[in-house]
């Protein structure tokens, strides 16, 4: 979830592609610089750190490096967010609503609201910001999955190794859970798309709808993981009042690079959308 003042916004089971296995030649680039500040989690900074650092490598590594603002990682009691308001020591925040050693919700929320992070700091269409919130989504599916088939080798510590069937188990769960997912499969995600545009203008948390839609999209991701970097450019210019989901996504394709264009006019084809024209 994205928190923004004045305006606050509360933001499967399938075998992981040999794309998504490969061994990657940036696997261990270093990370953002940010902190853990572990008051309220009842648990260690250590181990809050190594949980994030975990699922935010699983993403960082397929992105070409770029400047993030500074952020900290805190603990919250309203539900998991990212504020792009940032606090009195110039960082943002990214707010997680969990405690203990529930280390799979760790990672799924934080995986949630790092890709928020990564789509940028600009403002945000509020009309269409429930396709962001369907990349946060996709985006824990797809690092926790791959944070179980990293932790089976290399594991923050040696004795967390077995801990990878917990966070597979939690996000197969979770896939598990999506209902309507079958009726994208049914119809196409563009049709499932139209009947809900409305619903998803006024309530981008709109968590059945946003999840089953990231169950569908997962699969590009893990095909090709390093179309993570396309999310870069999500928020490349400042949202036009009134825009249509075609003209966001048209935005979007106007300012990223062209190596990601291709993929951002499949994922607009998806929804039924052409943007050459």
């Amino acid at each position: 979830m994205i928190s923004k003042k004045p305006l606050l916004v509360l933001f499967m089971v399938f075998a992981a592609p040999a794309a998504a296995q490969k061994k990657d030649s940036s696997a261990e680039r270093r990370l953002p610089a940010y902190r853990v500040e572990a008051a309220g989690f009842e648990a260690s900074e250590r181990d809050i750190k190594a949980v994030c650092d975990s699922a935010a490598g699983e993403l960082w590594r397929h992105l070409k490096p770029y400047k993030l603002d500074s952020f900290v990682v805190k603990r919250g009691h309203k539900g998991p967010f990212f504020s792009f308001v940032k606090n009195s020591r110039g960082e943002l925040e990214i707010l997680l609503d969990t405690g203990k050693t529930y280390w799979s919700q760790y990672a799924y929320q934080f995986s949630h609201e790092f890709l928020h992070l990564l789509c940028g700091s600009a403002e945000r269409d509020p009309r269409n910001l429930w396709f962001e919130e369907t990349l946060a989504e996709t985006s824990s599916l797809f690092v926790m999955r791959a944070m179980a088939r990293s932790w089976k080798k290399k594991p923050p510590y040696p004795h967390w190794a077995d801990y990878r069937d917990s966070l597979r188990q939690y996000v197969d769960n979770i896939v598990v859970g999506r209902a309507l997912v079958s009726e994208i499969n049914r119809d196409g995600l563009g049709s499932f798309y139209r009947k809900r545009s409305g619903e998803l203008e006024k309530n981008c948390c709109a968590r059945e709808v946003n999840g089953a839609m990231a169950v569908v999209l997962l699969r590009y991701f893990e095909e090709k993981p390093g179309r993570w970097e396309a999310v870069r450019w999500l928020n490349g210019s400042r949202p036009r009042k009134g825009q249509t989901f075609r003209q966001y996504l048209r935005t979007w394709l106007d300012a990223a690079p062209e190596r990601h264009k291709a993929f951002i006019r499949k994922l607009a084809g998806l929804y039924g959308f052409a943007l050459d024209d």
